[in-house]
């Protein structure tokens, strides 16, 4: 290979011989297609249609992509306010999901949750949460819920560096270890919680070392790299269906856009700016989840630069339709803004396809 490629494209090819031409390309497939969702969400946030920010998660799709192959269908995730990757690759409906973001009644929570609260109990989406380190607690309690139910379940609950200092995160992580629970804590460290460095704000050497003060198992792997969190992942998932003991992943990842959409025309980040010079262009040229994945499957012989490219065109057009289903749906009607507001109501999500 040519002295330009980047090491991480090296690797990757590398580790490919260990599998399956088919899932190699679902990888690729399913991290495209959330980079081209975030982008088509980030076009019509700039355009007014969708209400409020969007958070972003640009530059991170190896973490839900690698993390959420390695799941059963019946295995649970819990999400944060940047949590459209994760439940994209949990495999939940485009078309639903882009109408959810625009609050609309064809949405995946009939326009109810928005961009920061999707849920899908079918697809064991145990929900985004806007509050950091939130989904934490709810992850484990689902774990509970399978352990004394005997179903075999386990649950993976995303969170970030900033929520690793959340107590909420630590109490959790006590109780999972106290209790047994199958749960594997999965720390996506992005290098910033809103604006603020992780080396500033996490004491220790790493998000990972925290678990030893529960007698768990940890690992910080490099979650730019698909193949090696879905490797990882996959290790401490049939860990924890094994022993029913916890496990903490800590991927370490960038996110390349602002904390939220629109972050860059707060008027103070032009004179305290947060990120060094050319800190993502860095990570965009040398480590970049997805064009480091292509280039080592055209390089392994696994695809032609001509198939990939039609997988790029076939998520296009799919995104651009989710995106004209979205702003084409109507909002919920104002007479059913109570409903699911009581316990003997019916659970608020109903499949959007009920009603098309």
């Amino acid at each position: 290979m040519s002295q330009n490629v980047p090491a991480q494209t090296e690797t990757l090819q590398s580790q490919m011989s260990g599998f399956d031409e088919e899932l190699l390309l679902e990888m690729y497939r399913r991290m495209q297609e959330i980079r081209e969702f975030e982008r088509k969400a980030s076009e019509l946030s700039d355009a007014g249609e969708l209400p409020g920010a969007v958070h972003l998660y640009l530059g991170q799709e190896a973490v839900a992509v690698g993390a959420c192959l390695a799941l059963g269908d019946d295995d649970i995730i819990g999400s944060t306010h940047r949590g459209h990757g994760h439940v994209l690759a949990k495999g939940a409906d485009i078309d639903e999901m882009m109408a959810e973001i625009a609050g609309k009644e064809l949405g995946l929570n009939r326009g109810r949750g928005g961009s920061m609260h999707m849920v899908d109990f079918s697809l064991g989406i145990f929900g985004c949460n806007a509050i950091v380190g939130a989904s934490v607690p709810h992850v484990a309690g689902g774990a509970l819920s399978s352990k004394l139910d005997g179903d075999d379940r386990v649950g993976v609950s995303f969170f970030g560096d900033g929520a690793s200092n959340e107590g909420v995160v630590h109490e959790t992580m006590n109780m999972a270890a106290v209790w047994d629970l199958p749960v594997v804590f999965l720390c996506e460290n992005n290098g910033y919680a809103v604006s603020t460095p992780d080396e500033y704000a996490v004491a220790g050497d790493s998000v990972a070392d925290r678990a030893a003060g529960y007698g768990f198992p940890s690992k910080t792997i490099n979650g730019q790299n698909v193949l090696t969190v879905y490797e990882e992942v996959q290790k401490a998932v049939e860990g924890a269906r094994e022993d029913s003991q916890p496990r903490l992943v800590e991927c370490e990842t960038l996110r390349y856009s602002g904390h939220f959409s629109g972050e860059e025309a707060l008027s103070w980040l032009e004179d305290r700016p947060y990120r060094p010079d050319g800190e993502v262009d860095d990570w965009k040229e040398s480590r970049d989840p997805i064009s480091t994945f292509r280039e080592a499957l055209v390089a392994a012989g696994v695809a032609s630069e001509e198939r990939l490219d039609e997988i790029d065109e076939e998520i296009a057009t799919e995104i651009d339709e989710a995106a004209e289903f979205a702003v084409e749906s109507e909002y919920p009607p104002a007479e059913r803004a109570a409903e699911n507001v009581y316990a003997d109501q019916d659970y608020p999500h109903t499949p959007a396809t009920k009603y098309r």
